[in-house]
């Protein structure tokens, strides 16, 4: 499993997030955005899995990070 940072562009899309992440049963947690990247919010959800795509990318998503040992690399950005 690999650990990814989610952004949004409102609460809403964070809590949205949150929910559907453990309809699926994926390991996810919301928490402040660290200051090293930027969000609307300021809300993120720290999530694992195989790939970046959950499976439910939804329309409020900002940025989709994966953490590395230095830091965050971009993976996927939202609309």
């Amino acid at each position: 499993m690999t650990a990814f940072i989610a952004t949004f562009h409102s609460q809403w899309g964070a809590v949205q997030f949150l929910k559907n992440a453990k309809q699926h049963q994926i390991p996810c947690r919301l928490a402040p955005v660290p200051r090293t990247l930027s969000s609307s919010c300021g809300t993120c959800a720290h999530y694992s899995h195989h790939d970046w795509d959950p499976g439910f990318v939804m329309k409020d998503l900002e940025t989709i990070y994966r953490t590395t040992e230095g830091g965050y690399e971009a993976v996927h950005q939202g609309e």
